[in-house]
């Protein structure tokens, strides 16, 4: 069939072919691809023995700078919170946001978007792939963007590989179609008991013909294109025999996160790229070294004399005596250490630059002297493009949670009777809040006269009564959730890199703020900061305001009657 062969071309042009960057440049993701995976694995291309027989030392330069970048980025998923801007939706916010946390971890989500920050480091570019009901992680080794210059996934048709086995196949028999005729393709041989099938998912338009060939039917136009997932496999890689299946389709079941900036390619530059010159001449520089002290820590000796023995160490024994008159040891130094060692520094500055791994960036040492100040500039200048960074992850991981995430959050808080709320999450103080709240204003009748200050004092003393239990149990129900449409934020703060130049502005705040309540309004939020628990710590108790005294009945009866009388 011609969709068949459309196929298999595709895949050859990708694997084999390139495409013009600009005059004189051709570029090929599956040779950078490739690449990337040797130097992850700190392989060489032509193997670790060079021609003379000597193995060639990998000395990792990357590695360390990318989880620097990772590290500094710092997401985690207590980033993602979901808001809404109805009023009536504030307990089901607060609800839903405590139970997010945790089902992140349960579902595993919160280890897919961590994978998904540390591939966007290391490679470039992160693809997602929507899942029925959940998404995952596309390795771009095995992803191919067939139009190689285009910005977004939007301007190319992709091929996606994916290896089978028997076994795998048939589970796909009640969806799939021509699964028993790709099984019978199969040939064992003496190295491979088990066959392997290459499948082939290709997502993008083809022409109603092609289309309908597909499906078995025949005729549609040749110039009408429709967007359709084509699954196609053979037991060859690069010639698939079978359409399995076809499916046409509204949109491409995918969302990418880039790193860098688009020069004229799909790929952009990611950390292994980025460092690969540096990477190869440190290796260079590093077997050098390597070579060079394994011939300078050798001791050779020089004579004249043909009679002499030809190895001291081996032809003589402990106190043989030597007659020669000329026999000296030979200076064998590595003279170009030096030079070596101070090219190999000015690489590692220049990794750093590319890389912004500075050693204030990577938590390394300060040179001695440098006031506290200047390292908390140099430490937020240094931070620029990781906030920035963050910004590019925040718009991706903000369409993931609500595209494909969130739906399967608002389920889970359907399907559950009771949610736990604990002190750790900070969601127990919230809702204590709004519980009292309400409490004070379906009691308010009931209460005494008091005033605003009053009033306060009331609730604190009801929160602190509430707050004795360390967890709260808060029983749902299916109708609590009607109309509930939340929005997923993802705000990545980084607050850990900025938190030491912020606790030195408040330390300053507070040495020159005179009045004490506000000296002390600015201690807790500094220790608030600092995740310490204010209302665990011991305090005055404040001065309770007194109630004017009632007159009584008979004094006040006394009152009026002299009132009258006069």
């Amino acid at each position: 069939m011609s969709i068949l062969k459309t196929i298999k071309e595709e895949i050859t042009n990708y694997e084999t072919g390139s495409a013009p960057i600009c005059e004189g440049y051709n570029f090929s993701a599956y040779k950078l691809n490739r690449r990337i995976t040797l130097f992850k694995n700190n392989i060489y291309p032509t193997g670790k023995i060079d021609s003379q027989g000597n193995y060639k030392y990998y000395f990792d330069v990357i590695a360390p700078r990318a989880d620097s970048e990772i590290k500094n980025v710092d997401f985690d998923t207590a980033n993602i919170i979901l808001a809404s801007d109805a009023k009536a939706d504030a307990g089901r916010i607060l609800i839903a946001n405590s139970r997010l946390d945790e089902f992140l971890n349960e579902t595993g989500q919160a280890a897919k978007l961590n994978e998904a920050v540390e591939r966007g480091t290391e490679w470039g570019d992160m693809v997602a792939k929507k899942i029925k009901e959940d998404y995952r992680l596309l390795e771009l080794n095995n992803f191919y963007v067939l139009n190689q210059i285009a910005e977004t996934l939007e301007d190319s048709d992709t091929i996606e590989k994916e290896v089978m086995y028997s076994s795998d196949l048939r589970k796909k028999k009640h969806v799939w179609e021509n699964v028993d005729e790709l099984l019978k393709e199969a040939k064992k041989t003496e190295e491979n008991t088990s066959p392997e099938f290459y499948i082939y998912e290709r997502n993008g338009e083809i022409t109603e013909r092609e289309y309908n060939e597909t499906k078995g039917r025949e005729g549609g136009s040749e110039d009408k294109y429709i967007l359709t997932k084509v699954i196609v496999g053979g037991p060859k890689k690069g010639d698939p025999t079978q359409i399995l299946f076809s499916i046409e389709i509204k949109e491409k079941p995918f969302i990418e996160y880039h790193r860098g900036k688009f020069c004229g390619r799909w790929r952009r530059v990611g950390m292994y790229e980025l460092l690969f010159d540096i990477q190869t001449r440190a290796n260079e520089i590093g077997n050098q070294i390597a070579r060079g002290l394994e011939w300078s820590s050798k001791t050779i000796f020089s004579s004249a004399d043909r009679v002499l023995a030809q190895n001291i160490l081996t032809d003589l024994q402990n106190g043989d005596v030597i007659k020669s008159g000329d026999i000296k040891q030979v200076d064998v130094r590595m003279h170009g250490l030096d030079q070596l060692l101070a090219d190999w520094n000015r690489l590692m500055q220049m990794a750093d630059k590319l890389a912004n791994s500075y050693e204030i960036v990577a938590g390394g040492n300060l040179p001695g002297g440098t006031p506290f100040a200047l390292g908390n500039l140099q430490n937020a200048n240094a931070n620029k493009l990781f906030d920035f960074i963050r910004e590019k992850l925040t718009i991706t991981f903000t369409d993931i949670v609500n595209k494909w995430i969130l739906p399967d959050v608002l389920k889970d808080l359907k399907s559950l009777d009771v949610v736990k709320l604990t002190n750790d999450t900070g969601m127990l103080r919230r809702y204590t809040e709004m519980v009292v709240d309400e409490w004070y204003i379906n009691n308010l009748v009931a209460l005494p006269p008091h005033t605003a200050d009053m009033a306060v004092m009331i609730k604190t003393e009801k929160a602190k009564e509430m707050l004795t239990n360390k967890e709260v149990m808060v029983k749902l129900s299916n109708d609590m959730w009607k109309g509930f449409k939340p929005r997923a934020k993802v705000v990545i703060t980084g607050e850990n890199y900025n938190l030491a130049s912020e606790l030195e502005t408040l330390k300053s705040f507070i040495a020159l703020e005179p009045d004490p309540i506000r000296r002390t309004a600015l201690i807790e939020m500094a220790m608030r900061k600092k995740n310490i628990d204010i209302d665990t710590l011991p305090k005055t108790e404040a001065p309770q305001p007194q109630a004017m005294p009632q007159a009584m009945p008979q004094a006040q009866a006394q009152a009026q009657a002299q009132a009258q009388a006069v």
